[in-house]
């Protein structure tokens, strides 16, 4: 039974894998949109009972290589025991650094692959900070903020600024760029700039007409 299981298990992984080279392959010739499923069973020679075995629609075969091919990077450059700290945040920076800049080239995406693909690898980011958040949190003790909503505030700071760095020209370098993000995520534009501070009460929006007028 557990033999048979394998086989079977094998047999789904290589029909998954033919199906996902086999939209690469047709998505390079034709592009996103023009490409359908008949191009993608065609090309991997099986019908298309089989592809929606696997996958719901072309978008769904889309998200799943973007997020394997995420986590692949991740574990080329992370280390193994992955975790909050300045080391494994700095190779987490760059490597969304280098992989938006791989993806774009300094240029945009047409905006349906573009969307696929940042929706896919910022949820991915998120989760991933969120998971190191919670590990740390079991360390200390205070929280000054839901971690779900810093997993997103820090998501955002790499992952907002990596993308615009990677479709802008720019005269950064991307190992610039990786230290000066990091210097925003762990020490915040207080600690960076001591004379910025902020109000325990900001004034209200009275107020602050007030002194306009």
């Amino acid at each position: 039974m557990a033999a048979s299981k394998r086989r079977g298990d094998r047999r789904t992984q290589r029909t998954r894998q033919m199906l996902q080279q086999a939209f690469l392959e047709v998505a390079r010739e034709k592009g996103f949109a023009s490409t359908s499923i008949q191009d993608i069973t065609d090309r991997a020679n099986v019908n298309r009972g089989t592809f929606y075995l696997h996958f719901t629609d072309k978008y769904m075969l889309a998200d799943t290589i973007i997020r394997e091919d995420f986590h692949r990077l991740l574990t080329d450059t992370l280390p193994p025991m992955s975790r909050w700290d300045r080391r494994t945040l700095h190779l987490l920076i760059q490597s969304m650094l280098d992989y938006f800049e791989r993806k774009y080239r300094h240029r945009r995406l047409p905006h349906d692959v573009a969307l696929l693909v940042e929706q896919a690898i910022h949820e991915e980011l998120t989760g991933l900070l969120l998971t190191w958040l919670k590990q740390l949190k079991r360390a200390v003790t205070r929280e000054a903020a839901p971690l779900e909503t810093m997993a997103r505030v820090v998501s955002w700071a790499i992952f907002g600024t990596a993308l615009q760095w990677s479709q802008e020209e720019t005269t950064m370098s991307s190992e610039q760029m990786a230290h000066a993000i990091l210097l925003v995520v762990l020490e915040g534009v207080c600690d960076i700039l001591p004379h910025m501070h902020i109000a325990a009460n900001p004034p209200s929006m009275e107020i602050i007409k007030d002194d306009h007028e």
